[in-house]
């Protein structure tokens, strides 16, 4: 297994045109102004400009891996990788309005475009897309499977959803412990992780000890890659990381080095950076650096490192312990590494 110059590991990327392909096809059989936002937001506008679909696809990808780990051939679980991918898409529509953003991946966000009311409509209608896409495109003759990734798919969603409101509610609260912070990214990042392995298992049709094993190793990979952001947002390289580093510092969110640090026995290292994070009105750049810095001092840029090597470790374990093909535990032990020293 190698690494894509830039981006994600090959045998994770393989399957992004055939996911691309159906999608394009499925997402642009409807027309309409919902669907013209849709079409907008998945990359899939009309003429020579679209952009294509967009994102890492890393969760469809991760399911059709899976299944085709235990020998399946993947793409019987093509449908479900559709649904999936909408899942999270429309997840990013309603977080864009949430938090108030008006780029996503580099270009408008739906809400910058048609406003905030609109891209409401346009997520609710991702996400009807997705249940859609499951019946409609999934194999007739086994409607039981069909129905089952329905159901699972569904109890992940509505995790995540949870997840989110948890979030949001961390704003308005002053104090988050180290056990607040992983249960919220749990449901949040750590749901559609979860729900990539388990659906890819269940297409395989894995026995349920498995399903056990395979949502523990999506929570420990949903726990690397968010703890592992949260360490890019502050000292990653803006060039490779493509998004605002600091802007989480600027808006003060409890990213996993801040609960890190306010969890640091008392001092003039803590004190310090309490009086500055809480301080009121927007933090200037000398303050964002001595934020940094006082991160540093307080030692959460290595502990946040260790935490993530620390649930790497657990999704290795549980992976030993899975009956899966010799090459598929070799390349999901890479996409880990993959994961935990990731510069975008």
């Amino acid at each position: 297994m190698t690494d894509v110059p830039g981006g994600l590991p090959e045998t994770i990327t393989k399957y992004r045109r055939a996911i691309a392909r159906q999608m394009e096809d499925y997402v642009c059989r409807r027309d309409g102004p919902l669907h013209e936002m849709i079409r907008y937001h998945m990359g899939f506008e009309e003429g020579a400009n679209s952009p294509g679909l967009q994102g890492k696809v890393l969760r469809p990808s991760l399911l059709l891996f899976t299944a085709e780990g235990f020998g399946v051939n993947w793409r019987k679980a093509l449908p479900a990788a559709v649904s999936l991918e909408l899942v999270h898409n429309f997840s990013l529509v309603h977080d864009d309005i949430q938090d108030d953003d008006y780029l996503r991946r580099g270009r408008k966000s739906v809400q910058a475009k048609w406003g905030a009311k609109q891209a409401i409509n346009a997520g609710d209608g991702i996400r009807d897309l997705s249940t859609l896409a499951l019946v409609e495109l999934a194999d007739s003759t086994d409607p039981g499977l069909t129905l089952n990734a329905m159901e699972t798919l569904g109890t992940y969603s509505l995790e995540m959803i949870s997840g989110q409101v948890r979030d949001l509610q961390f704003t308005d609260r002053a104090e988050i412990t180290m056990e607040d912070y992983l249960g919220m990214i749990d449901k949040k990042t750590c749901a559609l992780l979860k729900a990539s392995l388990h659906l890819g298992g269940l297409y395989a049709g894995v026995d349920q000890e498995t399903v056990k094993r395979l949502k523990a190793i999506g929570r420990y990979l949903g726990y690397v890659f968010q703890i592992r952001d949260d360490w890019l947002g502050i000292w990653g390289e803006q060039e490779q990381f493509g998004k605002s580093v600091g802007s989480d510092l600027q808006e003060r969110k409890r990213s996993f080095p801040v609960v890190y640090a306010l969890g640091r026995p008392s001092g003039e290292e803590l004190e310090k950076f309490e009086e500055i994070y809480f301080s009121d009105g927007d933090l200037s750049g000398g303050e964002i650096d001595r934020v940094r810095k006082l991160l540093e001092e307080l030692g959460a840029r290595e502990g946040t490192n260790d935490w993530a090597g620390r649930y790497w470790k657990q999704a290795k374990e549980e992976l030993a312990k899975i009956d899966m093909k010799d090459w598929a535990k070799t390349d999901l032990r890479n996409f880990g590494k993959y994961l935990l020293t990731r510069q975008r």
